[in-house]
């Protein structure tokens, strides 16, 4: 489902409200609840907010989408940036897992990533220019492995061309074994770009196959 805002205050107010109620449902209905969250810059504002949401945080675990491959105190960390802007205020009682637990060892992390169980409640997914989502690029020598429909694995080795360091992502059937999908994205180039991969599924626009399965309900937040 689309969903317009004509300003990015009313947008993060109902991002807010919409992942604090499905947070807070599944906490009910289940005992507990999974958010896994993108990093880079522009959630940091969706962070902070929702680390002041009321929700049963104790019952609620955070993970990542996708990580960099360089330390958890590295500027490029999206652990980092996840403990800096939402394991804050209220926030503060969830338990967080995050991807790079050796950062001389990205196998062993991978590994690890792996063993990671939660069912996950909520996916927060952005999108690149290029179409990509979580860490899966459309020039990863990986991709296809990443959005094979056979994919076993929760968590893969990703190596983008045209982006900063190694990666750890999502696969697809991870992301789709998700409750709920939410992506979050701002301005026309990016509409555009989701425009084009509503057309169908295309490796060239990863984002494609998430926005054009049945089989998980997702909704797109936009403002302009």
């Amino acid at each position: 489902m689309w969903h317009e805002f004509p300003s990015h205050a009313s947008y993060l107010d109902a991002l807010v409200r919409d992942i604090s109620s499905t947070l807070r449902d599944a906490v009910t209905r289940d005992g507990r609840a999974c958010l896994a969250v993108s990093g880079g810059r522009s959630p940091i504002a969706l962070f902070n907010a929702v680390s002041r949401a009321d929700l049963p945080w104790s019952s609620i675990a955070i993970t990542l989408v996708d990580e960099r491959f360089v330390p958890p105190d590295h500027v490029d960390s999206n652990e980092r940036l996840v403990r800096e802007h939402l394991l804050q205020n209220r926030a503060r009682a969830a338990t967080f897992n995050g991807l790079v637990s050796q950062p001389d060892n990205l196998q062993h992390s991978l590994d690890h990533a792996n063993r990671q169980h939660a069912a996950l409640t909520l996916v927060l997914l952005g999108m690149g220019d290029d179409g990509h989502t979580a860490s899966l690029f459309p020039d990863a020598p990986q991709l296809a492995q990443g959005l094979d429909s056979q994919q076993t694995k929760r968590y893969l080795h990703l190596t983008p061309t045209r982006a900063p360091h190694e990666r750890i992502s999502l696969t697809l059937t991870a992301l789709l074994s998700a409750q709920r999908i939410m992506i979050a994205i701002a301005g026309p180039a990016k509409r555009q770009v989701l425009a084009q991969a509503a057309e169908g599924p295309n490796p060239a626009l990863p984002i494609s196959y998430v926005i054009t399965q049945k089989e998980v309900p997702f909704d797109v937040y936009w403002h302009d």
